[in-house]
């Protein structure tokens, strides 16, 4: 027996510091094809320099890759870290040439679609080329003017998180207006063996019951974070208090330095706070928004029912969203009031460091949530209103 399949073509453009990413897509897509190429009648098929240009001679390697692949792409997928590229006869980098061909043609006719994402993660300095980061940061800040809408991310996770709600907003596009003229045919045996890797057999509902029992952890958490923040902030207060009571009364060093050893212990003991729930917060994030995104995929498969469920999502995660918000501009300030503590003892001193340092760490956890979190509630939104 046969079926038919829609084949999208993804073409990834990028330079070479972004190779895992390249790398990561191709994983992603194969997996996505295992969910979606049975129930929806898609199938992604990745076209990359590496395994869809042969040998051959050219007046430039770009003029090659260019000829090779063509123009006839459903989807662009750029990717940008540290480096912009190798300049060409005919722009400032290879990425940015397959860039501004998709663009043109994305303007005259439609398509393809453009995605393009920024790793914002920090960069050796051994590894770093200025003149590169000051092109790359140049083309993002243009990219708004072209009507471009593009993604950042910190790590892998958030990468292959961003990703996959992507693209199951792309399969409910494309599986709605679908334009026939590529379609693959695929055996029943091919359809077996496709199928056959070891993959968790759970539902939309159990993907949707895990998210919800994640992030249910993840605000007791920040709740931890949060009641913790509030009361440090307090004895901190109530420290400087007494030391500020006692300058009129001529205080020996002794008792302002037992004072001071207070306060630099209830930083301490904060900073110990912050320490056990980075962890436990770190996963319930990843647990938490891989369900999600499991859950959009999964969700393709009965797109044209009742979205209720997905509303619902939207609503939780944009209250979420607001929470992680108010938690960092929280201990963003807080961060602030310890930063300008005065250096009085070296106890405090001390203190003050692992505080901050826990607080850094803190912050960008919350930094990673709200980016996440963005991106799979734009794919959320483009899926409910398709």
């Amino acid at each position: 027996m046969t079926r038919k399949s829609t084949v999208i073509q993804l073409f990834v453009a990028s330079p070479s510091d972004v190779q895992r990413e390249r790398d990561l897509l191709e994983s992603i897509v194969t997996e996505l094809n295992q969910a979606w190429s049975r129930s929806l009648g898609v199938t992604f098929e990745l076209v990359r320099w590496e395994t869809c240009v042969r040998p051959a001679l050219g007046s430039d390697p770009q003029s090659i890759i260019n000829e090779q692949i063509g123009d006839e792409y459903d989807v662009f997928i750029g990717i940008l870290w540290g480096y912009f590229g190798t300049l060409t006869p005919r722009a400032m980098s290879g990425t940015l040439e397959e860039f501004e061909r998709a663009y043109k043609r994305s303007k005259s006719t439609g398509a393809p679609e453009v995605m393009f994402y920024f790793k914002d993660a920090p960069i050796a300095p051994s590894k770093m080329d200025p003149v590169q980061l000051q092109q790359v940061q140049s083309f993002r800040a243009a990219l708004p003017e072209k009507g471009s809408i593009y993604s950042t991310f910190e790590d892998e996770f958030g990468f292959q998180t961003s990703l996959r709600a992507h693209l199951a907003a792309l399969a409910q596009k494309f599986s709605i207006v679908i334009t026939p003229a590529r379609n693959i045919t695929f055996t029943e045996t091919a359809c077996i063996e496709s199928t056959s890797l070891d993959v968790e057999d759970l539902g939309f509902l159990d993907y949707v019951e895990l998210y919800e029992s994640r992030m249910a952890d993840l605000t007791t958490i920040l709740t931890v974070i949060s009641n913790a923040t509030v009361r440090v902030g307090q004895q901190i207060n109530q420290r400087t208090q007494e030391i500020a009571d006692l300058q009129g009364q001529r205080p020996d060093t002794a008792t302002t330095r037992r004072l001071v050893k207070r306060a630099a212990d209830d930083m301490d003991a904060y900073a110990n706070i912050l320490a056990k729930q980075l962890p436990p917060m770190t996963s319930s994030r990843e647990a938490a928004l891989q369900a999600l995104t499991q859950a959009l995929i999964l969700y393709q498969e009965f797109r044209n029912t009742d979205k209720s469920d997905l509303q619902n999502l939207y609503i939780n995660l944009t209250s979420l969203l607001r929470a992680a918000c108010d938690s960092w501009k929280s201990l963003a300030g807080f961060r602030d009031s310890v930063s300008r503590l005065p250096r009085m003892t070296g106890d405090l001193n001390r203190a003050k460091r692992a505080v901050l340092g826990q607080l850094d760490f803190m912050l960008g956890e919350i930094d990673s949530t709200r980016h996440n979190i963005n991106n799979i509630l734009k794919s959320i939104d483009t899926i409910l209103k398709g």
